[in-house]
């Protein structure tokens, strides 16, 4: 969906208001071809509003799933997706500096309105950092290779706090003499 803003000029009085099943899927993979193996049609529900000092605020909320890598294993997992979208568009650039860094505020680009980019770019925004299958979840088990494994934060801790008294390669022992006065 994307929408001029000599289209939305009509909706100054009352806003339009959305209420649609959108695909952008193929979009999607497009865009970010190494997170998104997958993405269901879209509900999406909310309004778009023109202000009387040329903002555009797009206010709404998407829900359907995505189907991303594991973040251990890189094999699938399918995720809800529940965003809500409260940005604020503007036209002049000036005007950047005063709103809070906090603020949802963006330049409108080519006097147009995307709302499909604004959409993905929100589920993308909101996947989580870890994201792990169902028996990666339940399992302990971490992967590994030749000469190498992952380990957990917290073994990793323990091996520190167990590591104080570290004993050096037996040829080195007379370097660490070398420090001590």
């Amino acid at each position: 969906m994307k929408y001029a803003k000599n289209q939305l000029l009509k909706y100054r009085q009352k806003p339009l208001v959305l209420a649609e099943q959108l695909n952008l899927e193929a979009v999607a993979k497009q865009r970010f071809p190494e997170t998104v193996l997958a993405l269901s049609p879209l509900e999406v529900a909310g309004q778009v509003s023109y202000l009387d000092n040329d903002d555009i605020i797009l206010t709404m909320t998407v829900t359907g799933t995505i189907t991303v890598p594991s973040s251990r294993s890189l094999e699938a997992v399918t995720l809800p997706v529940e965003v809500t979208i409260d940005e604020r568009y503007i036209e002049d650039a000036t005007r950047l500096s005063d709103f809070e860094e906090t603020e949802a505020v963006f330049l409108l680009e080519n006097d147009v309105l995307n709302v499909d980019d604004a959409i993905l770019d929100n589920i993308i925004a909101n996947l989580p950092l870890q994201i792990l299958t169902a028996e990666e979840k339940d399992s302990d088990i971490l992967p590994s290779g030749k000469d190498w494994h992952v380990i957990s934060e917290e073994t990793y801790k323990n091996e520190k706090m167990s590591d104080n008294g570290v004993k050096l390669d037996p040829r080195l022992a007379k370097l660490d003499d070398f420090f001590k006065e």
